[in-house]
């Protein structure tokens, strides 16, 4: 049978105790645990710093709209002409 158990690694830091105490009895209080809530934070964070998008693709989608939406006012504008 394959070993399903995903590899996992520590991270250790230092940290005023009184803080630690402060944040592990919070947590307590919120029924979470302190491993748990930090390894939501970096998953979180991750995600927040996600690489944007090409910006080479999105200026020519957007000078693409620009053109079309420039086609589109010439046509309303002579059509008002008339």
């Amino acid at each position: 049978m394959a070993n399903l158990k995903k590899q996992r690694t520590f991270i250790s830091f230092e940290i005023d105790p009184e803080i630690r105490e402060a944040f592990s009895q919070q947590l307590k209080s919120e029924g979470r645990t302190v491993s748990a809530v930090l390894k939501q934070f970096i998953e979180d964070y991750l995600k927040s710093t996600e690489k944007p998008q090409d910006l080479t693709e999105v200026i020519k989608r957007l000078e693409e709209v620009e053109r079309k939406v420039g086609i589109e006012n010439n046509r309303l504008v002579g059509e008002s002409a008339a």
